[in-house]
């Protein structure tokens, strides 16, 4: 009775033991591939409950989710020149890039370049086959990254990469470098990537802040000079204005006192034609204040002068 329960337990635990064998789960994080002795037959598709042959039959699982490609920071050459902007087809792909010794061609400075990509598996069996592992493909991807990278800044300048172009540049390199996936069968697809920080090699930096300065020590000495300029039209005008006012209000002021006489000469005339004696008084009059006013004037005339007519009593 022990032996044949002892054998039914055997039976039971080599059953319980291959359906462990046959049965695998995959997990809505993962993507898998059963081998049947190394060759793929087959590729899971979606998670949940599979099945396949013991011993015979081996599950390869692959990541599902957004993988990262964060290479370490690298020294670039930079375009010191904007001769030579990107040039990209209807897909966004950069199509033409300037020939070795063609005069787009220039010379560049090194900057300091911290990239990173983001992409997805997205054929599982094209994966295994070129890369195998996700180190590899890591590898892979951060080279030909390297690659792209270098080539489109090379014709890029550091106020491009500064500007609201670093968008389209990054996306000139994301596209660059899927199409180099895409070329190689590599079975990834390259979701995102970013130039995270352009850092200044110090020598660079130094030679900047001086070419900094310099162009603005030009703009103001440029800005002052125009500033000096319009002043001087602004003072020229003042005095050519100025000097017409006062031409204007010169021949105003002789034609007033012109008329003024005129009435004066008229109204003595009348004066003196209807009294002329009165008139005399009223002139000597004048003449004795404007004369006289002042304490320290002294006169020394004759005693029957006509100027003291006025003086003499009866």
């Amino acid at each position: 009775m022990n032996f044949k329960f002892s054998i039914i337990l055997i039976i039971v635990a080599l059953g319980l033991i291959g359906l462990s064998q046959s049965v695998f789960t995959v997990d809505e994080r993962e993507q898998a591939i059963v081998l049947q002795l190394g060759q793929p037959v087959g590729e899971i598709n979606g998670p949940g409950l599979h099945f396949k042959i013991p011993v015979v039959q081996e599950v390869r699982r692959f990541d599902s989710r957004i993988l990262s490609v964060d290479p370490p920071p690298e020294q670039m050459v930079i375009s010191s020149s904007v001769d030579s902007p990107l040039v990209t087809g209807q897909d966004g792909v950069v199509v033409d890039e300037p020939k070795a010794g063609s005069r787009d061609t220039v010379s560049g400075e090194p900057i300091i370049v911290d990239t990173f990509t983001r992409y997805r598996i997205t054929d599982p069996l094209m994966f295994m086959k070129t890369l195998r592992t996700v180190y590899a493909a890591n590898q892979r991807i951060e080279n030909i990254m390297n690659d792209v990278t270098r080539s489109i800044l090379g014709r890029t300048t550091l106020r491009q990469l500064l500007s609201e172009d670093r968008a389209k540049i990054m996306t000139e390199i994301r596209d660059r470098v899927n199409q180099k996936t895409k070329e190689d069968k590599l079975g990834i697809e390259i979701i995102d990537t970013r130039i995270v920080r352009a850092d200044l090699t110090p020598e660079l930096r130094q030679s900047t802040v001086r070419r900094m300065i310099s162009e603005l020590k030009e703009r103001a000495t440029e800005t002052r000079a125009k500033g000096e300029e319009r002043a001087l039209e602004i003072r020229s005008t003042a005095e050519k204005e100025r000097t017409v006012i006062m031409a204007e209000a010169q021949r105003d002021s002789q034609i007033l006192r012109g008329d003024g006489d005129e009435i004066a000469i008229k109204t003595y005339a009348e004066a003196f034609n209807k009294d002329k004696e009165f008139y005399n008084f009223v002139r000597s009059m004048e003449a004795y204040r404007n004369t006289l006013a002042n304490p320290d004037t002294r006169l020394i005339l004759s005693p029957d002068s006509a100027f003291f007519k006025y003086f003499q009593g009866e």
